[in-house]
């Protein structure tokens, strides 16, 4: 989910040492980024704290305002889904096949992909081999698809290898008749970006790599990890084309280290992005500079300098890793898109392995749940008889905004159903007027993470509407138009979730009054294609965090509700009529 917004979490136990605890006086404090404000306690002896300064392992939680309470607020209890019969429900895919025979459907092959995917490039490529094993033949948005889409078959596009639209057309569809059944989610996560010139002055000995924060990276939760490499390169090949391949460094290569609490107020923050969370990748070689060491695998002019940017811009050991890795020479690097990831395995956990430790589960989470569904929705004859499209759109860039040409906000989802509306249609319709119709009996599921609930703090949270783990899918609701929900979408999908197999239970979030609401694809697709929406996805603990926990159980209990909702839509969304 985009947060608009990023507050500090300030624990007691962060702020009060034992000593302290005999003469706190309280205080109000207020956090320099928001201006949001916690009463603390405080011993006026002791200079040691600042008024607003978090400390390095401050976590972030959507609240503007919070005070520490001793009472919990209680809530009504709520009854989960049924555990989901692994005679009934089973992964699809032979990779699928789960290595924990304790854990739920599906939990075991996600964290496979999890581990699979550290960045958005490698989420895609794992999908298109998922779709490719199930069925579904790629096509390229460069071809003319009028001799290769047929009703009853199986698609996905890409584009920029970050965006990912997979469909399966009803045997039964005619264009204007049929509506679209689509679920759209993001599949970018947090990350630290490669900057173009990474090459960095040494400090104290210490080699370090520019890299800048996507959207909310950089936060506290990425101090002291063991953060590795990965992403596209750009590689020149024999032909003089250029073409990108993935990467992925076999090892952690970086941390950002703290400042031990010793050091006292420096070591507290705040912390200057740029000059304070520098990832050291490396020490410093007396060799590191020597003509051998710069130009080894690479083609040089004759004055001895680097023919490419890249060889410019980047440290050569950085380029030698790559290209090692690669298994080319350093000069056919032309340039890449890289990112800095959390190297430590996605992992189930509890006393009975009940939740998933994962890094990047906003929104992965999410886009597992929506591919698995739609090839469950789309296998062993499941399109014939079918009427409409179903659809999975699965974008990149949601973290900043989605304003650019992979994001939801672009004409790739748009486009796609036209592209198929128009060459599905009879001759001489209007594909315009057909569009409208089309758009008019479709409908879309925004799908995104929601806060769980978080046991330690219950009043951050309105107490009707604080979703639990391994429950089932929760709706996402804002009177301010932040989120698309409303009745006739909440009721239909309520349709949709008791005709699952096992029945679905749906839970409720909304933000608490006075606080600012997070941002999902689902208003500016609604907007752009007029098609009723609902917002919901499934509770994660701890959004935005460089880990976050979600249920062992929802994985499945997503992959079952997406795979009802494209099976029955077609009949459902006849139901609910809204003119």
């Amino acid at each position: 989910m985009c947060l608009s917004f990023q507050v500090h979490q300030r624990t007691l136990d962060a702020l009060i040492t034992p000593k302290h605890k005999d003469r706190p006086s309280t205080r109000a404090a207020g956090c320099r980024q928001c201006g949001g404000s916690i009463t603390i306690a405080r011993d006026t002896r002791c200079g040691n704290l600042e008024n607003a300064d978090p400390p390095p392992t401050a976590a972030f939680i959507p609240i503007i305002t919070m005070q520490i309470k001793a009472n919990f607020i209680s809530r009504p209890q709520q009854t989960p889904s049924p555990p989901l019969p692994r005679s009934e429900v089973t992964p699809d895919t032979d990779s699928d096949s789960s290595s924990d025979d304790d854990l739920p459907p599906y939990a075991s092959p996600f964290l496979k992909f999890i581990n699979a995917a550290p960045t958005v490039y490698h989420a895609v490529d794992f999908f298109a081999s998922e779709l490719t094993r199930a069925g579904y033949s790629r096509l390229l948005e460069k071809d003319d698809w009028s001799s290769t889409l047929k009703p009853g078959g199986k698609y996905f596009v890409t584009r920029n290898q970050s965006s990912l639209i997979a469909f399966g057309v009803g045997d039964e569809y005619k264009a204007g008749e049929g509506g679209v059944a689509f679920i759209g989610s993001h599949i970018d996560a947090l990350a630290l970006k490669v900057k173009p010139v990474s090459n960095l002055p040494t400090k104290s000995g210490y080699l370090q790599l520019g890299v800048a924060p996507y959207a909310g990276a950089m936060n506290s939760t990425w101090w002291d990890r063991d953060l590795g490499l990965a992403g596209r390169v750009m590689l020149k090949q024999e032909d003089g084309s250029v073409k990108h391949t993935l990467v992925r460094l076999p090892r952690p290569i970086g941390r950002i280290p703290t400042l031990a609490p010793h050091f006292g107020a420096p070591s507290q923050g705040p912390f200057d992005k740029e000059t304070r969370m520098t990832p050291i990748v490396g020490l410093e070689k007396e060799v590191a500079h020597s003509l051998e060491d710069r130009v080894d695998g690479m083609k040089v002019t004759s004055s001895g300098i680097p023919v490419n940017d890249a060889q410019k811009n980047h440290h050569p050991r950085l380029l030698k890793a790559l290209a090692k890795e690669l298994k080319r020479d350093v000069s056919d690097i032309v340039d890449f898109d890289l990112e800095m990831f959390d190297t430590h395995a996605a992992q189930p956990f509890g006393l009975d392995s009940e939740f998933l430790s994962t890094p990047r589960c906003d929104d992965k989470l999410c886009s597992y749940a929506a591919i698995q569904g739609l090839i469950n929705a789309t296998k062993d004859g499941a399109l014939k008889g079918c009427g409409i499209v179903r659809l999975v759109g699965l974008f990149d860039d949601e973290e900043v905004g989605s304003r650019l040409r992979q994001g939801a906000a672009s004409n790739f989802l748009p486009g796609v159903v036209e592209r198929v509306v128009g060459t599905l249609k009879e001759n001489g319709e209007d594909v315009a007027n057909l569009m409208h119709r089309t758009w008019a009996k479709s409908f879309f599921i925004s799908a995104d993470v929601i806060h769980a609930v978080n046991p330690n703090f219950e009043d951050a949270y309105e107490p009707h509407h604080s979703p639990r783990l391994n429950t089932g899918p929760v709706i996402s609701c804002d009177p301010n138009g932040h989120m698309t929900t409303d009745a006739p979408s909440k009721y239909l999908v309520s349709l949709i979730a008791s005709r699952t197999s096992p029945p679905t239970t749906l839970q409720l979030f909304q933000i608490r009054n006075g606080q600012p609401s997070g941002g999902t694809i689902g208003p500016m697709l609604s907007t752009m294609t007029g098609v009723m929406s609902v917002d919901m996805g499934l509770p994660q603990l701890s959004m935005h965090s460089i880990r976050a926990t979600t249920g062992a159980e929802d994985v499945g209990l997503g992959v079952v509700f997406f795979e009802g909702f494209f099976r029955e839509y077609e009949e459902v969304g006849k139901m609910v009529v809204v003119d």
